[in-house]
């Protein structure tokens, strides 16, 4: 794509105070400058044109860029325009992780976890999700709760575990904060049942959309755990959950209404049924 092509693709794709922007950017990708080769690449990406896409991002990987590895490596694994090839991906992500890059330790981690691009390596998962976990990653670090608490490429430890899934938490990775209510709520991982500890932990994972949580956080307002019993707040969250595609949570407002001897608890029970039967399709 020459100067010409690009500005009337930028014209038709981006605001207009931002023109300017991208017509220096991609000055600047041109003359090999690699934030703005990765810039103009992520833009071709947003908007489909994977062609350019493509070719600016092989471009950039021949300066040894760590960011031009993982995004090329993300392209693959996505297979977008219908090139997926998670060896290649799994290759490029390691070629990142070994430049330092954070998430592509984690990425690399997971393709070692799941058996994508490579073959299955407890092991090397469990190595470069440390990795990735002593660099800041808070998923690698709610992995590494899981390895631990499973003894999968380690040793099995209860405290290892806890201790992972709460610095995962508490850096605000959902699932662990999910996890973390869950350990309290039924006393896991030698913990004492505590469920005001479990109902703040699912309550934070709530506020980020976790679905089960929201959910749980209904059902501690219903039953009065860990919290005051408070059957509006209860059917607030149900809704939600409910609205995220949880049949449980619709077949729950269904039974608040019946006992309340409310006509929505027709319409909670039809609902709960048609997402029940999209979840098994």
């Amino acid at each position: 794509m020459d100067e010409q092509q690009f500005e009337r693709f930028v014209q038709e794709v981006a605001p207009l105070e931002s023109v300017t922007y991208w017509l220096t950017q991609f000055e600047q990708a041109k003359s090999k400058q690699i934030q703005a080769m990765i810039n103009v690449a992520l833009l071709y990406k947003q908007h489909k044109n994977y062609d350019e896409m493509y070719a600016l991002l092989d471009e950039a990987t021949l300066m040894e860029d760590p960011y031009a590895f993982y995004e090329l490596a993300n392209c693959y694994f996505e297979s977008l325009g219908n090139r997926g090839n998670e060896q290649l991906a799994f290759e490029l992500y390691e070629r990142a992780a070994l430049l330092d890059h954070a998430d592509a330790m984690n990425n690399l981690a997971d393709m070692y976890f799941n058996g994508e691009g490579t073959e299955v390596d407890e092991r090397k998962a469990f190595e470069w999700f440390t990795k990735a976990a002593h660099v800041g990653v808070a998923e690698a670090k709610y992995t590494l709760g899981i390895m631990y608490e499973q003894g999968i490429g380690t040793e099995q430890s209860d405290e290892f575990a806890l201790q992972h899934y709460e610095q995962s938490a508490i850096e605000g990775y959902a699932e662990a904060m999910y996890r973390m209510g869950m350990i309290y709520f039924t006393g896991e991982l030698g913990q004492k049942q505590n469920t005001v500890h479990a109902f703040d932990w699912f309550l934070k994972a709530a506020e980020q959309f976790h679905v089960d949580a929201i959910f749980n956080v209904a059902y501690c307002y219903e039953m009065g755990e860990g919290t005051t019993q408070n059957e509006e707040n209860a059917i607030h969250y149900y809704k939600q959950a409910s609205m995220l595609g949880d049949y449980e949570a619709s077949n729950k407002l269904a039974g608040i209404y019946e006992l309340r001897k409310s006509e929505q608890a027709n319409k909670w029970r039809k609902k709960a049924i048609e997402q029940f039967n999209n979840e098994e399709m």
